[in-house]
């Protein structure tokens, strides 16, 4: 499963949820547009200081818990 964050008016944000929805792939998507201003605020800081990412929407692989990333990492 995968996490989106992104916000409104944004073509990038669209096309991957787009890509997502074509394949059945499952996802969650945060939109930073309907957060309140602190929220928002503390999410940008989260996506440029811990991900080092400036833009969205920033697309994370949701693996599961220790189990699921053992089985993920075994397979590569």
């Amino acid at each position: 499963m995968y996490y989106i964050i992104g916000r409104d008016a944004c073509s990038w944000c669209d096309q991957a949820k787009d890509l997502l929805d074509k394949n059945h792939t499952p996802y969650v998507y945060k939109n930073l547009s309907t957060l309140s201003k602190t929220k928002r605020e503390q999410c940008k800081e989260f996506i440029k200081n811990e991900l080092s990412m400036t833009t969205v929407p920033v697309v994370i692989n949701v693996v599961g818990g220790f189990i699921e990333l053992k089985e993920e990492t075994e397979n590569d």
